[in-house]
């Protein structure tokens, strides 16, 4: 069956704003000793581009499923559960220390909001986690570094893993009295 939503080209075509002149349809050009405006050369000064990518809907192939061998139609897989929480996991609201640095976790609804300090006990980054199966994902907005995602585990009263930013790095916060 023919994609509804590309009809059978397996590929949408739209238009985005231009990513050379920013919208503007010109830019400000020298030219000896006096400026002048000039037509944006990708777009012409039509202040945006077209651009074609994969249909979402059949993933580029332009069909649909038709029938399965029992002659029905293919049913949409539904969504997959996400694992439930480790228990232990739901129990993290507290100050957890880490070299260098203090973690705060407060509970917010199905997760946490995490504020961390340094050792100056000054905040240097925000962020929330969130709990799923084992493992706790905590994503960090650090103004001076950029976003940081620690993937970590908890083994008693410590949390292992490891931190993805500017680079790789084993993290490991205790719990603090």
């Amino acid at each position: 069956m023919q994609c509804y939503r590309c009809f059978g080209a397996g590929s949408i075509t739209s238009n985005v704003t231009c990513p050379t002149c920013h919208g503007k349809g010109s830019y400000w050009k020298a030219v000896g000793l006096r400026n002048m405006w000039e037509p944006c050369y990708q777009c012409g000064g039509r202040r945006s581009v077209r651009t074609s990518g994969p249909c979402p809907t059949c993933g580029g192939t332009g069909r649909l499923p038709d029938v399965v061998a029992s002659g029905g139609p293919i049913p949409f897989a539904p969504p997959q559960p996400t694992p439930a929480p480790d228990p232990a996991l739901l129990q993290l609201q507290g100050k957890w220390k880490a070299l260098g640095s203090r973690y705060e976790f407060v509970k917010q609804n199905d997760g946490y909001h995490v504020t961390q300090f340094n050792f100056l006990g000054m905040k240097v980054a925000e962020g929330e986690a969130a709990a799923s199966g084992g493992t706790l994902r905590l994503t960090l907005r650090n103004p001076f570094t950029g976003p940081i995602t620690l993937d970590l585990e908890l083994n008693g009263d410590q949390l292992t893993g490891r931190a993805q930013g500017l680079m790789p790095v084993p993290v490991t916060l205790k719990r603090a009295a």
